[in-house]
Protein backbone atom coordinates (compact mmCIF):
# COMPACT_ATOMS: atom_id res chain seq x y z
CA UNK A 1 0.00 0.00 0.00
CA UNK A 2 2.91 2.34 0.83
CA UNK A 3 4.65 1.63 -2.52
CA UNK A 4 1.45 2.29 -4.47
CA UNK A 5 0.96 5.60 -2.68
CA UNK A 6 4.59 6.60 -3.36
CA UNK A 7 4.23 5.73 -7.05
CA UNK A 8 0.99 7.69 -7.30
CA UNK A 9 2.68 10.71 -5.70
CA UNK A 10 5.61 10.49 -8.12
CA UNK A 11 3.33 10.19 -11.15
CA UNK A 12 1.56 13.37 -10.11
CA UNK A 13 4.83 15.21 -9.42
CA UNK A 14 6.24 14.24 -12.82
CA UNK A 15 3.14 14.93 -14.88
CA UNK A 16 1.60 17.90 -13.07
CA UNK A 17 3.91 18.88 -10.23
CA UNK A 18 7.31 20.50 -9.74
CA UNK A 19 9.17 17.70 -11.54
CA UNK A 20 7.25 18.50 -14.73
CA UNK A 21 9.07 21.86 -14.81
CA UNK A 22 12.52 20.38 -14.13
CA UNK A 23 14.85 21.55 -16.96
CA UNK A 24 16.44 18.14 -17.29
CA UNK A 25 14.88 14.74 -18.01
CA UNK A 26 12.77 13.08 -15.27
CA UNK A 27 11.44 9.56 -15.70
CA UNK A 28 9.80 6.85 -13.57
CA UNK A 29 11.00 3.53 -15.02
CA UNK A 30 10.76 -0.16 -14.25
CA UNK A 31 13.34 -2.92 -14.30
CA UNK A 32 11.41 -4.40 -17.22
CA UNK A 33 12.32 -1.41 -19.43
CA UNK A 34 8.95 0.33 -19.17
CA UNK A 35 8.69 4.10 -18.77
CA UNK A 36 5.73 4.84 -16.51
CA UNK A 37 5.99 8.63 -16.61
CA UNK A 38 8.29 11.37 -17.93
CA UNK A 39 8.46 15.13 -18.29
CA UNK A 40 8.87 16.86 -21.65
CA UNK A 41 12.72 17.08 -21.56
CA UNK A 42 12.79 13.38 -20.81
CA UNK A 43 11.12 12.34 -24.09
CA UNK A 44 14.33 11.56 -26.07
CA UNK A 45 15.89 9.70 -23.18
CA UNK A 46 12.68 7.73 -22.58
CA UNK A 47 12.67 6.51 -26.18
CA UNK A 48 16.28 5.36 -25.96
CA UNK A 49 15.70 3.63 -22.63
CA UNK A 50 12.54 1.86 -23.75
CA UNK A 51 14.24 0.65 -26.96
CA UNK A 52 17.15 -0.83 -25.02
CA UNK A 53 19.77 1.60 -26.33
CA UNK A 54 21.01 2.42 -22.83
CA UNK A 55 22.16 -0.90 -21.28
CA UNK A 56 24.30 0.89 -18.70
CA UNK A 57 21.25 2.82 -17.45
CA UNK A 58 19.21 -0.40 -17.41
CA UNK A 59 21.94 -2.04 -15.32
CA UNK A 60 22.03 0.94 -12.96
CA UNK A 61 18.22 0.73 -12.50
CA UNK A 62 18.52 -2.98 -11.68
CA UNK A 63 21.31 -2.27 -9.19
CA UNK A 64 19.55 0.50 -7.28
CA UNK A 65 16.28 -1.44 -7.07
CA UNK A 66 18.27 -4.42 -5.75
CA UNK A 67 19.34 -2.40 -2.74
CA UNK A 68 22.62 -0.65 -3.59
CA UNK A 69 21.13 2.77 -2.91
CA UNK A 70 21.04 5.77 -5.23
CA UNK A 71 23.59 5.90 -8.10
CA UNK A 72 24.40 8.27 -10.91
CA UNK A 73 25.68 7.85 -14.46
CA UNK A 74 26.67 10.20 -17.26
CA UNK A 75 25.21 9.78 -20.74
CA UNK A 76 26.68 11.46 -23.82
CA UNK A 77 24.70 12.27 -26.95
CA UNK A 78 27.09 12.43 -29.94
CA UNK A 79 24.47 14.08 -32.14
CA UNK A 80 23.92 17.04 -29.84
CA UNK A 81 27.27 17.01 -28.02
CA UNK A 82 25.45 17.16 -24.69
CA UNK A 83 26.16 15.17 -21.56
CA UNK A 84 23.49 14.31 -19.00
CA UNK A 85 24.29 13.48 -15.37
CA UNK A 86 21.56 10.92 -14.59
CA UNK A 87 20.77 9.98 -11.00
CA UNK A 88 18.82 6.79 -10.20
CA UNK A 89 16.80 6.72 -6.99
CA UNK A 90 15.05 3.50 -5.89
CA UNK A 91 11.29 3.76 -5.43
CA UNK A 92 10.51 0.08 -4.89
CA UNK A 93 11.92 -3.32 -5.77
CA UNK A 94 10.80 -2.79 -9.37
CA UNK A 95 10.77 0.94 -9.95
CA UNK A 96 13.36 3.73 -9.97
CA UNK A 97 13.20 7.49 -10.45
CA UNK A 98 15.70 8.90 -12.99
CA UNK A 99 16.54 12.61 -12.68
CA UNK A 100 19.03 14.22 -15.05
CA UNK A 101 20.85 17.51 -15.45
CA UNK A 102 22.94 18.89 -18.29
CA UNK A 103 26.64 18.79 -17.39
CA UNK A 104 27.99 19.24 -20.90
CA UNK A 105 30.47 21.92 -19.88
CA UNK A 106 31.92 19.83 -17.09
CA UNK A 107 32.05 16.79 -19.35
CA UNK A 108 33.88 18.67 -22.10
CA UNK A 109 36.44 19.92 -19.63
CA UNK A 110 37.09 16.41 -18.34
CA UNK A 111 37.30 15.03 -21.88
CA UNK A 112 39.91 17.64 -22.75
CA UNK A 113 41.80 16.65 -19.64
CA UNK A 114 41.96 13.00 -20.69
CA UNK A 115 42.90 13.84 -24.30
CA UNK A 116 46.41 14.93 -23.44
CA UNK A 117 48.36 12.87 -20.97
CA UNK A 118 50.90 15.57 -20.37
CA UNK A 119 48.28 18.21 -19.92
CA UNK A 120 46.36 15.79 -17.72
CA UNK A 121 49.37 15.19 -15.46
CA UNK A 122 50.07 18.89 -15.26
CA UNK A 123 46.55 19.67 -14.20
CA UNK A 124 46.06 16.82 -11.73
CA UNK A 125 49.02 17.97 -9.71
CA UNK A 126 47.03 21.07 -8.78
CA UNK A 127 43.65 19.32 -8.62
CA UNK A 128 41.95 18.14 -5.45
CA UNK A 129 40.55 15.14 -7.34
CA UNK A 130 42.08 11.68 -7.22
CA UNK A 131 43.80 11.16 -10.60
CA UNK A 132 45.17 7.79 -11.58
CA UNK A 133 46.36 5.48 -14.30
CA UNK A 134 46.34 1.70 -14.42
CA UNK A 135 48.39 -0.72 -16.48
CA UNK A 136 47.39 -3.81 -18.47
CA UNK A 137 47.22 -5.93 -15.30
CA UNK A 138 44.88 -3.48 -13.57
CA UNK A 139 47.54 -2.24 -11.15
CA UNK A 140 47.99 1.43 -10.38
CA UNK A 141 50.96 2.86 -12.30
CA UNK A 142 50.31 6.49 -11.40
CA UNK A 143 48.40 8.16 -8.59
CA UNK A 144 48.19 11.90 -7.97
CA UNK A 145 49.37 13.23 -4.66
CA UNK A 146 46.14 15.07 -3.84
CA UNK A 147 42.83 13.41 -3.11
CA UNK A 148 44.13 9.85 -2.76
CA UNK A 149 41.81 9.13 0.19
CA UNK A 150 44.55 9.27 2.79
CA UNK A 151 47.01 7.05 0.92
CA UNK A 152 50.50 8.07 -0.15
CA UNK A 153 50.93 7.42 -3.89
CA UNK A 154 53.54 4.75 -3.12
CA UNK A 155 50.94 2.82 -1.12
CA UNK A 156 48.76 2.47 -4.21
CA UNK A 157 51.20 2.21 -7.11
CA UNK A 158 51.83 -1.39 -8.05
CA UNK A 159 48.71 -2.71 -6.32
CA UNK A 160 45.56 -3.89 -8.14
CA UNK A 161 42.88 -1.20 -8.11
CA UNK A 162 40.13 -3.81 -7.76
CA UNK A 163 41.49 -4.74 -4.33
CA UNK A 164 40.32 -1.40 -2.96
CA UNK A 165 36.80 -1.56 -4.38
CA UNK A 166 33.90 -2.42 -2.06
CA UNK A 167 31.34 -4.33 -4.11
CA UNK A 168 28.04 -5.63 -2.66
CA UNK A 169 27.87 -9.40 -2.85
CA UNK A 170 26.11 -10.70 -5.94
CA UNK A 171 26.33 -7.44 -7.92
CA UNK A 172 28.40 -6.64 -10.96
CA UNK A 173 29.68 -3.08 -11.33
CA UNK A 174 31.35 -1.09 -14.07
CA UNK A 175 34.91 -0.57 -12.83
CA UNK A 176 36.52 2.56 -14.28
CA UNK A 177 39.97 1.21 -13.43
CA UNK A 178 39.79 -1.42 -16.19
CA UNK A 179 37.63 0.57 -18.59
CA UNK A 180 37.64 -0.76 -22.16
CA UNK A 181 35.59 2.19 -23.39
CA UNK A 182 35.12 5.76 -22.11
CA UNK A 183 32.97 6.04 -18.99
CA UNK A 184 31.59 9.13 -17.33
CA UNK A 185 30.19 9.66 -13.86
CA UNK A 186 30.41 6.05 -12.70
CA UNK A 187 30.11 5.77 -8.93
CA UNK A 188 32.17 3.21 -7.04
CA UNK A 189 32.83 2.58 -3.37
CA UNK A 190 36.55 2.73 -2.49
CA UNK A 191 38.15 1.77 0.80
CA UNK A 192 40.06 4.65 2.40
CA UNK A 193 43.39 4.45 4.21
CA UNK A 194 41.60 4.76 7.58
CA UNK A 195 39.45 1.70 6.82
CA UNK A 196 36.32 3.65 5.98
CA UNK A 197 34.55 3.62 2.63
CA UNK A 198 34.12 6.61 0.31
CA UNK A 199 31.86 7.05 -2.68
CA UNK A 200 33.85 8.13 -5.75
CA UNK A 201 32.51 9.56 -8.99
CA UNK A 202 34.86 8.36 -11.71
CA UNK A 203 35.48 9.28 -15.33
CA UNK A 204 37.94 7.20 -17.32
CA UNK A 205 39.24 6.47 -20.82
CA UNK A 206 40.92 3.29 -22.04
CA UNK A 207 44.56 3.30 -23.12
CA UNK A 208 45.90 1.43 -26.13
CA UNK A 209 49.47 0.71 -27.26
CA UNK A 210 50.90 1.28 -30.75
CA UNK A 211 49.42 -1.98 -31.94
CA UNK A 212 45.97 -1.04 -30.74
CA UNK A 213 46.00 -3.43 -27.80
CA UNK A 214 44.38 -2.36 -24.56
CA UNK A 215 47.07 -1.31 -22.10
CA UNK A 216 45.15 0.11 -19.15
CA UNK A 217 42.99 3.07 -18.26
CA UNK A 218 43.40 6.64 -17.16
CA UNK A 219 40.92 8.69 -15.20
CA UNK A 220 40.00 10.93 -12.35
CA UNK A 221 37.86 10.29 -9.27
CA UNK A 222 36.10 12.83 -7.13
CA UNK A 223 35.10 12.04 -3.56
CA UNK A 224 31.33 12.63 -3.48
CA UNK A 225 30.73 10.91 -0.15
CA UNK A 226 29.58 14.05 1.65
CA UNK A 227 27.44 15.11 -1.30
CA UNK A 228 25.74 11.73 -1.41
CA UNK A 229 25.23 11.80 2.34
CA UNK A 230 23.63 15.23 1.97
CA UNK A 231 21.48 13.94 -0.86
CA UNK A 232 20.41 10.97 1.24
CA UNK A 233 19.69 13.21 4.21
CA UNK A 234 17.67 15.52 1.98
CA UNK A 235 15.75 12.56 0.57
CA UNK A 236 15.01 11.32 4.08
CA UNK A 237 13.96 14.83 5.16
CA UNK A 238 11.64 15.12 2.18
CA UNK A 239 10.20 11.71 2.95
CA UNK A 240 9.59 12.75 6.55
CA UNK A 241 8.03 16.00 5.34
CA UNK A 242 5.72 14.11 3.00
CA UNK A 243 4.67 11.68 5.73
CA UNK A 244 4.28 14.49 8.28
CA UNK A 245 2.12 16.45 5.84
CA UNK A 246 0.00 13.35 5.25
CA UNK A 247 -0.52 12.79 8.99
CA UNK A 248 -1.25 16.45 9.77
CA UNK A 249 -3.63 16.76 6.81
CA UNK A 250 -5.45 13.61 7.90
CA UNK A 251 -5.95 15.05 11.37
CA UNK A 252 -7.03 18.48 10.16
CA UNK A 253 -9.38 17.11 7.50
CA UNK A 254 -11.32 15.13 10.08
CA UNK A 255 -14.38 17.25 10.84
CA UNK A 256 -15.77 15.16 13.70
CA UNK A 257 -13.68 15.65 16.86
CA UNK A 258 -14.74 12.21 18.03
CA UNK A 259 -13.00 10.72 14.98
CA UNK A 260 -9.93 12.95 15.11
CA UNK A 261 -7.86 10.71 17.38
CA UNK A 262 -8.82 7.59 15.43
CA UNK A 263 -7.73 9.29 12.21
CA UNK A 264 -4.45 10.42 13.82
CA UNK A 265 -3.63 6.93 15.13
CA UNK A 266 -4.50 5.27 11.82
CA UNK A 267 -2.44 7.76 9.79
CA UNK A 268 0.59 7.46 12.08
CA UNK A 269 0.38 3.68 12.08
CA UNK A 270 0.31 3.58 8.27
CA UNK A 271 3.10 6.14 7.88
CA UNK A 272 5.45 4.23 10.18
CA UNK A 273 4.27 0.75 9.08
CA UNK A 274 3.46 -0.06 12.70
CA UNK A 275 1.41 -3.07 13.71
CA UNK A 276 -0.42 -1.01 16.30
CA UNK A 277 -0.75 2.54 17.62
CA UNK A 278 -2.26 3.79 20.87
CA UNK A 279 -2.91 7.33 22.08
CA UNK A 280 -3.18 7.94 25.82
CA UNK A 281 -4.36 11.09 27.53
CA UNK A 282 -3.64 12.25 31.06
CA UNK A 283 -6.64 12.10 33.37
CA UNK A 284 -6.16 14.09 36.60
CA UNK A 285 -5.86 11.70 39.49
CA UNK A 286 -5.84 8.63 37.26
CA UNK A 287 -2.68 9.00 35.13
CA UNK A 288 -2.58 7.72 31.57
CA UNK A 289 -5.91 6.61 30.10
CA UNK A 290 -6.26 4.95 26.68
CA UNK A 291 -8.01 7.37 24.34
CA UNK A 292 -7.84 5.31 21.15
CA UNK A 293 -6.01 2.29 19.80
CA UNK A 294 -5.72 0.82 16.31
CA UNK A 295 -4.17 -2.43 15.14
CA UNK A 296 -2.35 -4.66 17.60
CA UNK A 297 -2.45 -3.56 21.21
CA UNK A 298 0.79 -2.54 22.83
CA UNK A 299 1.37 -5.13 25.59
CA UNK A 300 0.23 -3.63 28.89
CA UNK A 301 3.40 -4.69 30.68
CA UNK A 302 5.47 -2.81 28.10
CA UNK A 303 3.36 0.33 28.60
CA UNK A 304 3.70 -0.01 32.37
CA UNK A 305 7.48 -0.37 32.08
CA UNK A 306 7.66 2.75 29.88
CA UNK A 307 5.41 5.04 31.95
CA UNK A 308 8.12 6.54 34.13
CA UNK A 309 10.58 6.94 31.26
CA UNK A 310 7.93 8.60 29.09
CA UNK A 311 7.11 11.16 31.77
CA UNK A 312 10.73 11.96 32.55
CA UNK A 313 12.20 11.94 29.04
CA UNK A 314 11.65 14.69 26.50
CA UNK A 315 12.86 12.34 23.75
CA UNK A 316 11.17 9.19 22.43
CA UNK A 317 11.84 5.98 24.32
CA UNK A 318 12.16 2.49 22.85
CA UNK A 319 11.51 -0.84 24.52
CA UNK A 320 12.66 -3.99 22.74
CA UNK A 321 11.21 -7.20 24.14
CA UNK A 322 11.05 -10.78 22.94
CA UNK A 323 7.73 -10.39 21.13
CA UNK A 324 8.44 -7.02 19.48
CA UNK A 325 9.46 -3.40 19.96
CA UNK A 326 7.57 -0.37 21.25
CA UNK A 327 8.28 3.28 20.44
CA UNK A 328 6.70 5.87 22.72
CA UNK A 329 6.85 9.64 23.08
CA UNK A 330 5.15 12.09 25.38
CA UNK A 331 2.69 14.56 23.90
CA UNK A 332 2.21 18.11 25.10
CA UNK A 333 0.22 21.25 24.57
CA UNK A 334 1.80 24.63 25.37
CA UNK A 335 4.80 22.76 26.87
CA UNK A 336 2.60 20.85 29.31
CA UNK A 337 2.38 17.09 28.91
CA UNK A 338 -1.16 16.01 28.07
CA UNK A 339 -0.69 12.47 26.80
CA UNK A 340 1.46 9.80 25.18
CA UNK A 341 1.66 7.99 21.87
CA UNK A 342 2.88 4.39 21.74
CA UNK A 343 3.65 2.45 18.56
CA UNK A 344 4.09 -1.30 18.39
CA UNK A 345 5.93 -3.48 15.91
CA UNK A 346 5.59 -7.18 16.58
CA UNK A 347 7.97 -10.02 15.86
CA UNK A 348 11.35 -11.13 17.09
CA UNK A 349 14.07 -8.70 16.09
CA UNK A 350 11.65 -5.82 15.47
CA UNK A 351 13.38 -2.42 15.70
CA UNK A 352 12.71 1.29 15.18
CA UNK A 353 15.28 3.23 13.17
CA UNK A 354 16.42 6.85 13.50
CA UNK A 355 14.23 8.06 10.64
CA UNK A 356 11.11 6.65 12.24
CA UNK A 357 12.02 8.23 15.58
CA UNK A 358 12.62 11.57 13.84
CA UNK A 359 9.22 11.37 12.13
CA UNK A 360 7.49 10.69 15.44
CA UNK A 361 9.19 13.74 16.96
CA UNK A 362 7.98 15.92 14.08
CA UNK A 363 4.31 14.88 14.43
CA UNK A 364 4.22 14.78 18.23
CA UNK A 365 3.18 18.44 18.51
CA UNK A 366 0.25 17.88 16.16
CA UNK A 367 -0.84 14.84 18.15
CA UNK A 368 -0.69 16.88 21.36
CA UNK A 369 -2.85 19.57 19.72
CA UNK A 370 -5.32 16.90 18.58
CA UNK A 371 -5.59 15.58 22.15
CA UNK A 372 -6.23 19.10 23.41
CA UNK A 373 -8.87 19.77 20.75
CA UNK A 374 -10.73 16.59 21.59
CA UNK A 375 -10.55 17.38 25.32
CA UNK A 376 -11.85 20.89 24.67
CA UNK A 377 -14.68 19.51 22.54
CA UNK A 378 -15.65 17.03 25.25
CA UNK A 379 -15.56 19.81 27.84
CA UNK A 380 -17.83 22.00 25.73
CA UNK A 381 -20.16 19.08 25.11
CA UNK A 382 -20.31 18.47 28.86
CA UNK A 383 -21.06 22.13 29.49
CA UNK A 384 -23.77 22.17 26.84
CA UNK A 385 -25.50 19.12 28.33
CA UNK A 386 -25.05 19.85 32.05
CA UNK A 387 -27.05 22.03 34.41
CA UNK A 388 -24.57 24.52 35.86
CA UNK A 389 -26.27 24.74 39.28
CA UNK A 390 -26.84 21.08 40.13
CA UNK A 391 -24.34 19.28 37.90
CA UNK A 392 -27.15 17.08 36.54
CA UNK A 393 -28.00 16.74 32.89
CA UNK A 394 -29.90 19.69 31.48
CA UNK A 395 -32.94 19.32 29.21
CA UNK A 396 -30.84 19.04 26.04
CA UNK A 397 -28.48 16.47 27.52
CA UNK A 398 -31.37 14.47 28.95
CA UNK A 399 -33.34 14.49 25.69
CA UNK A 400 -30.33 13.25 23.69
CA UNK A 401 -29.41 10.52 26.16
CA UNK A 402 -33.06 9.52 26.69
CA UNK A 403 -33.63 9.20 22.94
CA UNK A 404 -30.64 6.87 22.72
CA UNK A 405 -31.99 4.68 25.54
CA UNK A 406 -35.36 4.38 23.84
CA UNK A 407 -33.68 3.27 20.62
CA UNK A 408 -32.00 0.50 22.62
CA UNK A 409 -35.41 -0.35 24.07
CA UNK A 410 -36.81 -0.74 20.58
CA UNK A 411 -34.04 -3.26 19.94
CA UNK A 412 -35.19 -5.38 22.89
CA UNK A 413 -33.48 -3.90 25.96
CA UNK A 414 -34.89 -4.21 29.51
CA UNK A 415 -37.83 -2.15 30.71
CA UNK A 416 -37.36 1.31 32.08
CA UNK A 417 -39.31 3.90 34.02
CA UNK A 418 -39.53 7.61 33.34
CA UNK A 419 -40.21 9.76 36.41
CA UNK A 420 -41.21 13.41 36.25
CA UNK A 421 -40.49 15.20 39.55
CA UNK A 422 -41.95 18.59 40.39
CA UNK A 423 -41.35 20.52 43.62
CA UNK A 424 -44.40 21.44 45.71
CA UNK A 425 -44.64 24.98 47.08
CA UNK A 426 -41.29 26.00 45.60
CA UNK A 427 -42.54 29.44 44.58
CA UNK A 428 -43.21 30.17 48.24
CA UNK A 429 -39.56 29.41 49.03
CA UNK A 430 -38.35 32.02 46.55
CA UNK A 431 -40.96 34.56 47.65
CA UNK A 432 -40.35 34.30 51.39
CA UNK A 433 -36.80 33.00 51.77
CA UNK A 434 -35.10 34.39 48.65
CA UNK A 435 -33.57 32.86 45.57
CA UNK A 436 -30.35 31.83 47.28
CA UNK A 437 -32.30 29.53 49.60
CA UNK A 438 -34.28 28.34 46.59
CA UNK A 439 -31.06 27.48 44.77
CA UNK A 440 -29.80 25.50 47.77
CA UNK A 441 -33.10 23.63 47.84
CA UNK A 442 -32.75 22.68 44.17
CA UNK A 443 -29.19 21.48 44.76
CA UNK A 444 -30.42 19.36 47.70
CA UNK A 445 -33.16 17.81 45.57
CA UNK A 446 -30.55 16.96 42.96
CA UNK A 447 -28.45 15.26 45.65
CA UNK A 448 -31.46 13.18 46.79
CA UNK A 449 -32.31 12.06 43.27
CA UNK A 450 -28.66 11.24 42.49
CA UNK A 451 -28.31 9.35 45.76
CA UNK A 452 -31.28 7.14 44.91
CA UNK A 453 -30.17 6.50 41.34
CA UNK A 454 -28.06 3.66 40.03
CA UNK A 455 -25.37 3.32 37.39
CA UNK A 456 -27.06 3.61 34.01
CA UNK A 457 -29.84 5.92 35.22
CA UNK A 458 -30.31 9.41 33.80
CA UNK A 459 -30.97 12.24 36.23
CA UNK A 460 -31.71 15.73 34.95
CA UNK A 461 -32.94 19.14 35.93
CA UNK A 462 -35.19 20.16 33.07
CA UNK A 463 -35.50 23.77 34.23
CA UNK A 464 -36.93 25.73 37.14
CA UNK A 465 -38.13 23.24 39.78
CA UNK A 466 -38.71 20.37 37.31
CA UNK A 467 -36.60 17.22 37.33
CA UNK A 468 -36.66 13.98 35.38
CA UNK A 469 -35.23 10.52 36.06
CA UNK A 470 -34.93 7.63 33.62
CA UNK A 471 -34.51 4.44 35.66
CA UNK A 472 -32.93 1.86 33.42
CA UNK A 473 -34.35 -1.65 33.77
CA UNK A 474 -36.81 -0.69 36.53
CA UNK A 475 -40.34 -2.12 36.46
CA UNK A 476 -43.44 -0.85 38.26
CA UNK A 477 -42.69 -2.49 41.64
CA UNK A 478 -39.10 -1.28 41.74
CA UNK A 479 -40.16 2.18 40.56
CA UNK A 480 -42.69 2.45 43.38
CA UNK A 481 -40.07 1.45 45.95
CA UNK A 482 -37.64 4.01 44.54
CA UNK A 483 -40.27 6.78 44.66
CA UNK A 484 -41.12 5.97 48.28
CA UNK A 485 -37.46 6.23 49.29
CA UNK A 486 -37.21 9.61 47.56
CA UNK A 487 -40.36 10.85 49.31
CA UNK A 488 -38.99 9.65 52.67
CA UNK A 489 -35.95 11.84 52.05
CA UNK A 490 -38.22 14.89 51.52
CA UNK A 491 -37.97 15.67 55.26
CA UNK A 492 -34.42 16.83 54.45
CA UNK A 493 -35.99 19.73 52.53
CA UNK A 494 -37.92 21.08 55.54
CA UNK A 495 -35.30 23.76 56.39
CA UNK A 496 -35.91 25.36 53.00
CA UNK A 497 -39.71 25.57 53.25
CA UNK A 498 -41.50 28.87 52.89
CA UNK A 499 -43.51 28.22 56.07
CA UNK A 500 -45.41 25.52 58.01
CA UNK A 501 -48.46 26.00 55.84
CA UNK A 502 -46.41 25.56 52.66
CA UNK A 503 -43.88 22.73 53.22
CA UNK A 504 -41.45 22.07 50.41
CA UNK A 505 -42.15 18.66 48.91
CA UNK A 506 -42.15 16.56 45.74
CA UNK A 507 -44.76 15.16 43.38
CA UNK A 508 -43.68 12.27 41.16
CA UNK A 509 -45.39 11.04 38.02
CA UNK A 510 -44.07 7.84 36.45
CA UNK A 511 -44.60 5.91 33.22
CA UNK A 512 -43.33 2.38 32.54
CA UNK A 513 -41.96 1.39 29.15
CA UNK A 514 -42.00 -2.34 28.56
CA UNK A 515 -39.48 -4.36 26.58
CA UNK A 516 -40.27 -4.28 22.88
CA UNK A 517 -42.51 -1.26 23.26
CA UNK A 518 -42.62 1.15 20.35
CA UNK A 519 -44.03 3.99 22.41
CA UNK A 520 -42.41 7.25 21.40
CA UNK A 521 -40.56 9.55 23.72
CA UNK A 522 -43.32 12.13 23.45
CA UNK A 523 -45.99 9.55 24.36
CA UNK A 524 -44.00 8.32 27.36
CA UNK A 525 -43.37 11.89 28.54
CA UNK A 526 -47.05 12.74 28.15
CA UNK A 527 -48.12 9.81 30.36
CA UNK A 528 -45.63 10.67 33.12
CA UNK A 529 -46.49 14.36 32.89
CA UNK A 530 -50.23 13.71 33.08
CA UNK A 531 -50.14 11.62 36.28
CA UNK A 532 -47.72 14.08 37.88
CA UNK A 533 -50.29 16.85 37.44
CA UNK A 534 -53.03 14.59 38.76
CA UNK A 535 -51.01 14.37 41.96
CA UNK A 536 -50.47 18.14 42.01
CA UNK A 537 -54.24 18.66 41.86
CA UNK A 538 -55.03 15.85 44.26
CA UNK A 539 -53.03 16.87 47.27
CA UNK A 540 -49.35 16.81 46.25
CA UNK A 541 -46.49 15.06 48.03
CA UNK A 542 -46.95 11.57 46.56
CA UNK A 543 -46.28 9.48 43.44
CA UNK A 544 -48.44 7.79 40.84
CA UNK A 545 -47.68 5.36 38.02
CA UNK A 546 -49.50 5.93 34.75
CA UNK A 547 -51.52 3.15 33.20
CA UNK A 548 -49.93 1.21 30.35
CA UNK A 549 -50.70 2.45 26.83
CA UNK A 550 -53.14 0.49 24.65
CA UNK A 551 -51.54 -2.15 22.38
CA UNK A 552 -52.23 -0.21 19.19
CA UNK A 553 -49.99 2.80 18.93
CA UNK A 554 -51.89 5.88 17.86
CA UNK A 555 -50.44 7.77 14.89
CA UNK A 556 -51.19 10.99 16.71
CA UNK A 557 -48.33 12.11 18.98
CA UNK A 558 -49.73 13.51 22.25
CA UNK A 559 -48.43 16.97 23.02
CA UNK A 560 -47.82 17.58 26.74
CA UNK A 561 -49.75 20.53 28.07
CA UNK A 562 -47.85 23.59 29.12
CA UNK A 563 -46.33 23.59 32.55
CA UNK A 564 -48.10 25.72 35.08
CA UNK A 565 -46.46 27.61 37.89
CA UNK A 566 -46.51 25.79 41.22
CA UNK A 567 -49.40 26.82 43.38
Amino acid sequence: MGDEAAVADLLQLIEDGPLADHPGPVMLVGTDGRVLARNIPGAPLAMRFASGELPAVTAMVSAVTAGTGSQSFKISDEDTGSTIDLAAIPVSGRLALLVGRDVSLDHNLRAALVDSRQRYKDLVEISSDFAWETGPTGQFVFVSTAGALGYDPDELVGRPAERFLVVPEGLDIVSPFVAREPVQGVEVRFRRADGGVSTLEASAAPLFDDRGRWSGARGVCRDVTEARQRDAALTRARSRERLTTYIVRTIRDEIEPARMLDAAAEALSRALTADGCALYRIVPGAGLDLAVGVGESVPSRVVDDLREAIVEAREPVIAEVEEGAALAHQLSYHQEMNGTVALWRGGAGAVWDEEEVALLIEVADQLGIALQQVAAHEHLRTLSSTDAMTGLLNRRGFDDAFASRLELGDAGAAVGTLAYVDLDNFKKVNDTRGHQVGDRALIHVAEILSRESRAGDLVARLGGDEFAVWMEGVDAAAAAARAERVLEAVRELEPYSGGPEHPLGLSIGMAIRSAGSHETREELVARADAVMYEIKHGGKGWYRIAGMPPPAVSPQVPVPRDRRQNP
